[in-house]
């Protein structure tokens, strides 16, 4: 408590320096924080993917030259082509699935207030809490190959349902604290399962995905499985596909097209496509990370310089210190102390400024929980490597002045400039 004492009573007598320090820590971790964010995102969409990357495609639009042209085809064609998938050795699998939103009853006894602030997606204009859901077909659902536990999951008697009638549902891990195994939303969903921190597909047209911690996936009812409407759309928009190894992608693309369709089908690669994004944001970020790393370095020097010019103003109260007893590690330690005052006090300031200047991607990123690049958030991994750099520049430069205190004197000390 003396040392803390003594370091605020040395700061406060040296304050013009330590200002400087405090803006230099505030923008530089600000940027770093940034930066941290967007690497953090980059790892998360290779490695947190639902769906295999390697062998996951997508049927995207590939060219449109008018809108989606239903009722110039039949319910037999569109089938006859997922019967032409079912039958091609290239496919290990496949299903489809569409977006939708489950509005929660707000007369329900088991809402809890911060789950419905958390929950309303003001972005969209809603005022109103709402799940984003995935509504997804028995073959999409057994392409997830989710590991659950046993009893838990979606079973074949939800996919045989008509829409309004009670089903099981998974949901993200976000639920955990407000419903367990069993509970009902809006009285129809019976939670029969928690999903995995990952993220999945839920736009084939996008290089956006959607985490699944706040989902629901839901089982498709028998009676929009089998809705010519809906069928057409979801081959369109909402068809994934498992392939094997060096398919035979032209063969695929013919399978997958109408004839004489407006709209020419393509396959995506999700790999492919996920690579894509973390490459070009990767490179993005080149030139934030140099400002990164040559903050840290400026730290260290600013640090390691504006803690010796203290050292040589106060060489005389370090000099009676040495001299009354004190070690040379211990006046290490007094300006350790000093030097991680600004350095906490700047993250501090640096993690206020980077709420205060993100403030609406901040908030967007909560609600709509998208895996992307720009998902800015201020999670334990992301406070951890601010702190780690702190703790960095802390100890590199408070080598770099243990070796400038241990020539130090006594004698040449008290007879200093105070």
């Amino acid at each position: 408590m003396f040392r803390i004492r003594s370091a605020l009573h040395s700061l406060k007598s040296r304050w013009v320096i330590s200002i400087l320090l405090l803006i230099q820590f505030t923008y530089g971790f600000s940027t770093i924080t940034g930066s941290v964010n967007i690497f953090y995102n980059l790892s998360y969409l290779s490695n947190q993917s639902i769906l295999d990357l390697k062998s996951t495609y997508l049927v995207v639009p590939e060219r449109m030259t008018g809108g989606l042209l239903k009722g110039k085809f039949n319910q037999d064609q569109v089938k006859e082509i997922y019967t032409k998938l079912d039958n091609d050795p290239d496919v290990v699998s496949y299903g489809t699935y569409y977006e939708d939103i489950v509005m929660l009853d707000l007369n329900e006894d088991k809402l809890d207030k911060k789950m419905v602030v958390e929950l309303t997606k003001t972005n969209l204009g809603f005022d109103m809490p709402s799940i984003s859901a995935i509504v997804l077909d028995q073959n999409y659902y057994q392409l997830l190959d989710l590991k659950l536990k046993p009893g838990q999951g979606l079973s074949d008697e939800d996919f045989n349902k008509n829409r309004n009638e009670n089903v099981q549902v998974l949901v993200g891990s976000y639920f955990k604290k407000y419903y367990k195994i069993g509970d009902v939303i809006n009285g129809q969903y019976t939670i029969n399962g928690f999903l995995p921190d990952r993220y999945i597909v839920n736009n084939n047209t996008s290089n956006t995905y959607q985490k699944v911690d706040k989902v629901m996936l839901i089982p498709m009812s028998n009676d929009i499985y089998n809705n010519y409407d809906s069928m057409f759309t979801r081959l369109h928009l909402g068809t994934v596909l498992k392939l094997r190894e060096n398919a035979d992608m032209e063969n695929l693309k013919e399978i997958i097209r109408l004839p004489e369709n407006d709209v020419l089908l393509s396959l995506k690669s999700l790999e492919r496509e996920v690579k894509q994004n973390v490459r070009d944001n990767a490179y993005i970020e080149i030139p934030q990370l140099i400002l990164g790393a040559s903050f840290v370095i400026f730290s260290v020097v600013g640090i390691v310089v504006t803690t010796i010019v203290s050292i040589m103003i106060r060489k005389r109260e370090f000099g009676v210190k040495l001299a009354l007893g004190e070690s040379k590690l211990g006046i290490l330690v007094q300006i350790t102390i000093e030097n991680s005052v600004i350095g906490i006090t700047g993250v501090a300031l640096s993690i206020g400024h980077f709420l205060w200047k993100y403030s609406r991607l901040l908030q967007f990123s909560s609600e709509f929980d998208y895996a992307s690049p720009l998902d800015y958030k201020l999670n334990s991994p992301i406070l951890f490597f601010i702190i780690l750099v702190l703790l960095v520049i802390i100890v590199i430069s408070s080598c770099i002045v243990y070796l400038f205190i241990r020539k130090l004197e006594p004698k040449s000390m008290i007879g200093g400039m105070e």
